[in-house]
């Protein structure tokens, strides 16, 4: 059975032979495996199931800062994987003379033919920063917020121009056998939606529906990400039609109150926890919980084996070679 049979299967909410899984790396910690396995080519051999292109392009202005293609300066001063933004591409409320970009569609081609090379494995085109946080990248974080309140034309707007420009990008990844679009977009904090339920499901939710309207009508699966508690609107995810949820955070959910509640309808994603148990966990308490959280989630399939966000540089490698061991040899 293919990585990508694995997937699928587990979609279907029908267990597979062995659990699908992904590792996921920051630059910095890539860079670091890299080095111990002493081999350029190292992530291909791991078997992780999912191949992933991002949407994202960049222009570089310095060592340490660059623009995406939305005008959002930002800047990597600050250790880390993406950096912080700069600018405010948005200074008041009025969209103005602001022209949005179009989708780069060579590039775009480019890293769908890239996915169609690795056709054993379940094939995800990464919309990040997809819509409440482009609109902050520029606008700025609090003002959007308070726009949501004081500036509802503006906020409708701006986030409607945004989901034009991701089914623009859509609509050209459909002409390739791409198996699922995974669109990137955090609400939670620690605990509770940033912007709480009533005005998520005012300018979120019907956004999101468009999206995932428009990818299902394409024939492909929909993922979505969202660190921290969303608990508040899971069950919005579901109705409007989401088929893969990641990050799953195991700090924050009852990962065994989800599954019974949402499990028959969607493939969780994530689970192995980079907040607590990568980092402060010993390799033995690493393989132990890893294989718990597997036995919990992967009943009737519907689980993707992963850690909750890329494994940052505070990771030591033993502990990801402990997650690797447990993964690939079920």
């Amino acid at each position: 059975m293919t990585e990508k049979e694995r997937v699928i299967k587990s979609i279907k909410h029908i267990r597979p032979d062995k659990l699908p899984y992904q590792l996921d790396l920051t630059d910095q910690v890539f860079q670091r495996l890299r080095e111990y396995y002493d081999d350029p080519g190292f992530f291909e051999k791991t078997g992780s199931c999912l191949a992933q292109e991002r949407n994202e392009s960049f222009r570089d202005v310095s060592d340490t800062e660059f623009y995406d293609m939305f005008g959002a300066l930002w800047s990597e001063v600050y250790d880390g994987d993406f950096g912080i933004v700069v600018n405010r591409v948005f200074e008041s409320a009025e969209i103005g003379d602001y022209v949005f970009p179009k989708p780069d569609e060579k590039l775009i081609r480019e890293k769908c033919e890239r996915l169609l090379a690795q056709p054993d494995k379940f094939t995800m085109y990464i919309i990040g920063f997809s819509l409440f946080e482009r609109a902050w990248t520029l606008r700025g974080f609090n003002e959007i917020l308070m726009d949501f309140l004081l500036e509802k034309k503006f906020a409708n707007d701006l986030l409607d121009r945004i989901v034009d420009y991701n089914l623009k990008v859509v609509d050209i990844v459909s002409e390739y056998d791409i198996d699922c679009i995974f669109f990137g977009d955090d609400w939670g904090q620690q605990k509770g939606l940033i912007m709480g339920p009533d005005l998520w499901r005012e300018f979120i939710r019907p956004r999101l529906k468009r999206q995932y309207d428009h990818v299902k009508g394409k024939g492909m699966y929909v993922a979505q990400h969202s660190c921290g508690d969303i608990r508040e609107v899971f069950s919005d995810l579901v109705d409007i039609g989401m088929d893969i949820y990641n990050t799953f955070q195991p700090e924050i959910f009852d990962v065994r109150e989800m599954k019974r509640e949402y499990g028959q309808n969607v493939v969780f994603y994530g689970g192995i926890s980079t907040q607590r148990l990568l980092p402060f966990g010993s390799p033995e308490v690493v393989r132990d919980e890893t294989k718990k959280i597997m036995d919990i989630c992967g009943v009737n399939g519907g689980y993707i084996a992963a850690p909750t966000h890329a494994i940052p540089n505070d990771v030591p490698t033993e502990n990801i070679l402990a997650f690797l061991d447990v993964v690939q040899n079920q």
